[in-house]
């Protein structure tokens, strides 16, 4: 279409390219109105087809190229006809169904719509003509109402038959040939099956189908199976709509048509005009919106199966960002605890030193217990130093392994210093333990520390239980820390600070899940880490 466009650039280009495509147009509704089927008016779908392809400058050829062809005789109906179809294919590009447009629901439902009101005003121009215009405007009713038509025959059900039988060859005829442009016209879409694909399964599926259909009617005329047989074709055409999509919607509409034609070309239909057309086009509708809602319930599944797939991916970096950060703070808490046992522990020591040796000289000035003064401020800074050291490096934890720690360490000289009886017990395989890496041990013990220190600090209770439990379920290590309280506590008073935020922090940063739940009294408190197997095994 765009070398077109620029080929045509100039009037001269113009005016060749415009009456060449005209030409084309005319010989093509020419030959169809030749082949007088009217049981679905393709010309009028090709009609449409054209003016939604191409741009509107180039319009008036195809109108006037329609016009010229127009089977019937006089002036109006030449001439009215594919104005209507312009002005469907107007709101059908004002609803933004154009050629290259991604197919959905939506689109193919406004198809429909158009189609049928396009079918509605064709089919109403044509009683029009019918009941008010000239003698010579007016066709035989009866020969185009069909041969059998609806009623008693009179003029009024001639009239009826008329509307309908226009109204279901021009609907049929936009919706054979405008959802296969559309096709063809449709961006390729990744991880779809191929167009080429979808044809020939139509082709080696649906074909026999269709063929079976053809043969049954052959070989049982005017069976009392003839509904059977259309039951069946609808059942293959939805089952292979289903497989395929809107695109197979597409083909097996085109298999139905053909089927149904050729059987009305033998001589042989099991339908009248009217009720082959209500057929076709009842069945085609439908399939081609079954298919659309197939192929949208596909695409929006597959979206959210990215999206899942993406916040997956999110949720793991977010997971390892925080493993990072919390591995950067125990490495930093490291540090500190070093430098702080470098430099202040030597200072001290030495201050301590210089104190004993300046006694005698303090006491010979007067100031005989000023030694002792700063000997005991020092003493305490030692104190305060090593509870410092021990909240920035557990040294039980290296040196009791976490349960031993939590046990025998500072976490239970906290609780016996409060007066809190605390019960510890460990469950599962111990031997496991020993296969948890520095950052989870650090973290569970720091989390068991910090939620005894939460009891001894606002419970007020008189006993805690205290239950690690470690066990292995696929291919990683799973630890369950459960600790229960007698106290005041309720969660509907609980701050978010409390040393709750931290927890959950902890626990989230290492995959795991926190929870509380309220006791009658005290409050429990039950969270789970899992290491996946490959970690290098620090604790004990």
């Amino acid at each position: 279409m765009e070398a077109l466009q620029a080929w045509a650039s100039t009037r001269p280009r113009y005016v060749i390219a415009g009456a060449l495509g005209a030409l084309v147009l005319g010989v093509l509704l020419s030959g169809i109105a030749a082949l007088e089927f009217y049981h679905w008016e393709l010309g009028t779908g090709l009609l449409f087809v054209t003016l939604w392809s191409f741009p509107r400058r180039w319009w008036p050829w195809a109108l006037v190229a329609a016009m010229l062809s127009h089977p019937h005789p006089g002036l109006v109906a030449p001439v009215l006809e594919p104005l209507l179809v312009m002005a469907g294919v107007i709101v059908l590009h004002a609803w933004s169904v154009r050629p290259g447009a991604e197919v959905s629901l939506r689109r193919i439902g406004r198809i429909h719509v158009v189609a049928l009101l396009t079918a509605v005003a064709m089919a109403l121009a044509e009683v029009l003509m019918a009941v008010v215009g000239p003698e010579a405007w007016q066709p035989d009713l009866r020969e185009m109402a069909g041969a059998a038509p609806f009623g008693d025959g009179g003029r009024a059900s001639l009239l009826g038959n008329l509307l309908l039988r226009h109204l279901l060859c021009d609907f049929i005829g936009i919706l054979l040939v405008l959802p296969l442009a559309y096709w063809a016209a449709a961006a390729p879409v990744r991880h779809v099956t191929p167009s080429v694909a979808v044809l020939l399964r139509a082709v080696f599926v649906m074909g026999p189908v269709a063929g079976l259909y053809l043969w049954l009617g052959l070989a049982f005329p005017g069976s009392e199976f003839a509904e059977l047989f259309r039951l069946l074709l609808v059942a293959a055409v939805v089952v292979f709509t289903l497989w395929q999509g809107w695109r197979g919607a597409v083909a097996a509409m085109l298999m139905i048509s053909a089927a149904v034609a050729l059987e009305e070309a033998l001589g042989n239909p099991r339908m009248s005009p009217i009720v082959t057309q209500a057929y076709v086009g009842v069945v085609g509708a439908l399939t081609l919106l079954f298919g659309a809602s197939v192929d949208d319930f596909r695409r929006q599944a597959a979206d959210l199966v990215r999206a899942r797939r993406q916040e997956h991916r999110l949720l793991d970096e977010l997971q390892d960002a925080a493993l990072r950060n919390l591995q950067l703070e125990e490495s930093e808490r490291q540090r500190l605890a070093r430098e702080l046992h470098d430099e202040f522990g030597q200072n001290l020591a030495a201050l301590q030193t210089h104190l004993k040796l300046a006694a005698p000289h303090l006491a010979s000035a007067g100031r005989p217990g000023m030694a002792d003064l700063l000997l005991e401020i020092t003493r305490a800074m030692q104190r305060n130093i090593s509870r410092v050291l021990s909240d920035l490096r557990p040294a039980g934890l290296e040196q009791l392994g976490l349960f031993g720690a939590v046990d025998r360490g500072s976490v239970r000289r906290l609780a016996q210093d409060a007066g809190l009886e605390m019960d510890v017990r460990l469950e599962g395989d111990a031997r496991l333990l020993a296969q948890l890496d520095g950052t989870h041990a650090t973290a569970i013990y720091r989390m068991a520390q910090e939620a005894v220190t939460n009891i001894v600090r606002h419970a007020d209770a008189r006993r805690c239980q205290l239950t690690l439990r470690i066990s292995r379920r696929r291919n990683a290590l799973w630890v369950f820390l459960d600790i229960r309280d007698d106290g005041l506590g309720r969660l509907d008073r609980l701050l978010p600070g409390n040393g709750i935020t931290g927890m959950r922090d902890r626990v989230l940063a290492l995959n795991g899940a926190l929870y509380l739940h309220q006791l009658s009294p005290g409050l429990r408190l039950h969270l789970m880490v899992r290491q996946e197997d490959g970690a290098p095994g620090t604790g004990r």
